[in-house]
């Protein structure tokens, strides 16, 4: 009989996996940018209404800066710093953070298996 499977062992590989992009505030706090796999099921549905709307909407710059600083106070995992920072924050800044989020959580693609 196999050895039974460690979920600590799992989950830490899951999160080495699906990285968080770690951001320093200029208060010197550190958010990290949760993968949308590594988030609860309710943040996860959450983050993805809210990147279609980005998708959908990208024409209306003024109801973008609300949302994206939603999605980025979702993913956070210290949302209190997270808030402080942006607070100054100009709509390229939302959009340069948010992206680097995504590249840095894109999840791997699954290996083509031949049958």
């Amino acid at each position: 009989m196999a050895a039974p499977l460690s979920c600590a062992d799992l989950m830490a590989e899951a999160q080495a996996e699906y990285a968080a992009l770690p951001l320093k505030t200029r208060a010197g706090n550190t958010a990290h940018l949760r993968n949308l796999l590594m988030l609860p099921s309710e943040a996860l549905k959450s983050a993805r209404v809210l990147l279609e709307a980005f998708e959908k909407n990208q024409a209306a710059l003024l109801e973008l800066e609300p949302k994206l600083r939603e999605l980025l106070l979702l993913v956070a995992d210290d949302s209190k710093a997270m808030g402080a920072e942006m607070k100054t924050w100009p709509l390229g800044m939302f959009l340069r953070v948010v992206n680097l989020w995504q590249e840095a959580t894109r999840v791997p693609k699954a290996p083509d298996w031949d049958s």
